[in-house]
């Protein structure tokens, strides 16, 4: 497992909430895209991002709660069921998944199981987060990438600042 750790700004992205199994968050995506589409934010190269707040390993699947986000910038005003939030800036631990969807499970049991353990480091009590790389509509699903992020606590000896950002212990 190839897992590199990233420091990220903090991302602004418009999303809505879908809440139930994660294998249904096709229809989230599909109310929320034609929405941003039509006012012109899906234009250059915008990332897609699915935020998942709860571990489907103890949450029971009614109850998984996933944000379908955009990332759109400062002029993007909430539209209908839309909502805008900040997804959090500091040390991620990030690996690439490659194929379908409904094995992002495995990848991230290997993740929490195999490589946090040995890692020496902590995650951080905040959502991970998926980045997919390219669609499904036009990609066969054994060849969908999808980086996925889990927060890090800050390495020992530094801390971040309410930005993100690293600094020096003192």
């Amino acid at each position: 497992m190839n897992v590199r750790i990233e420091t990220i700004a903090p991302i602004r992205v418009a999303f809505r909430r879908h809440v139930g199994p994660y294998d249904e968050v096709g229809a989230t995506w599909d109310a929320l895209l034609p929405a941003l589409g039509k006012e012109g934010f899906l234009a250059g190269g915008v990332r897609f991002i699915g935020l998942c707040h709860d571990d489907p390993g103890v949450t029971p699947p009614e109850k998984l709660r996933y944000d379908a986000c955009v990332e759109v910038d400062e002029g993007f005003v909430p539209l209908g069921e839309e909502g805008v939030q900040i997804i959090g800036g500091g040390e991620y631990a990030t690996t690439t998944h490659f194929g379908a969807y409904n094995r992002l499970g495995i990848t991230y049991g290997r993740l929490f199981g195999e490589w946090l353990p040995r890692s020496g480091r902590e995650p951080r009590t905040a959502p991970c987060f998926e980045v997919y790389l390219n669609s499904p509509d036009d990609t066969d699903p054994e060849d969908l990438l999808t980086d996925i992020y889990v927060p890090l606590e800050p390495a020992a000896g530094r801390r971040l600042t309410a930005g993100g950002f690293p600094t020096l212990p003192l």
